[in-house]
């Protein structure tokens, strides 16, 4: 696939030259949420915790590099200059994921830290071995939501002509998701699963949008 390395370096240095406040920003949500997540694996509290966190870090970097390129005119800079659709999708999403699972399981690890430092808080016996498995499920549902939350911006990036409400449609379908799940009183694999499967369908609806989507295309704010 042409370019793609070329796509996640050129966000990588974006990302690093965004300035301190986006790091200190993202240091401190993270701790923050940290303290947030209850380690009860039936407390729908936990579950939507993490996931929100998910929309509110993935979304906003997603939608920041999805967006950008046509807000600025790169995207047909960086076409026309030999870098296929594909890589400019993919390198986009790789980067938005990475980056934002990083910043999750940072959260995550925290929470664990507190959970075992301050196990009272929690209400556990210090060192229990079933906390373990659930920040084990709270990983994997996080990067789960960063990925589906990842495709539905690429695809949503194309498809709205307002980007202003994409990050308030991807909250809206990822509580959703979470919450069915909850309702239905469904196994912890459940919401994993889905976001899965949900953001395995949103990035074939990306690709086929990227493959036939015009350059140049009016941004309305």
């Amino acid at each position: 696939m042409t370019g793609l390395t070329t796509i996640i370096r050129k966000e990588l240095k974006n990302f690093a030259c965004s300035g301190p406040g986006i790091f200190i920003m993202y240091a401190v949500i993270s701790v923050l949420w940290s303290f947030m997540l209850v380690p009860n694996s039936s407390s729908l509290a936990g579950f939507l915790w993490l996931a929100f966190f998910s929309v509110i870090v993935t979304a906003n970097i997603s939608s920041t590099v999805f967006i950008s390129d046509r807000v600025n005119g790169t995207l047909e800079v960086l076409i026309t200059s030999g870098v296929s659709r594909f890589a400019v999708l993919f390198g986009k999403m790789l980067f938005a994921i990475a980056t934002a699972s990083v910043i999750g399981l940072l959260c995550v690890s925290l929470s664990v830290v507190w959970a075992f430092a301050l196990p009272e808080v929690y209400g556990l016996d210090k060192g229990s071995p079933g906390t373990f498995g659930l920040y084990a499920f709270y990983a994997a549902l996080y990067i789960s939501a960063a990925f589906f939350n990842a495709a539905a911006s690429a695809y949503l990036s194309v498809r709205m002509s307002n980007p202003r409400f994409l990050h308030f449609i991807i909250l809206f379908m990822t509580g959703a998701i979470v919450a069915a799940c909850s309702a239905l009183n469904m196994q912890k694999t459940a919401p994993v699963l889905t976001f899965l499967l949900a953001g395995t369908i949103f990035t074939y609806l990306a690709r086929r949008e990227f493959a036939g989507e015009r350059i140049i295309r009016p941004i309305i704010f």
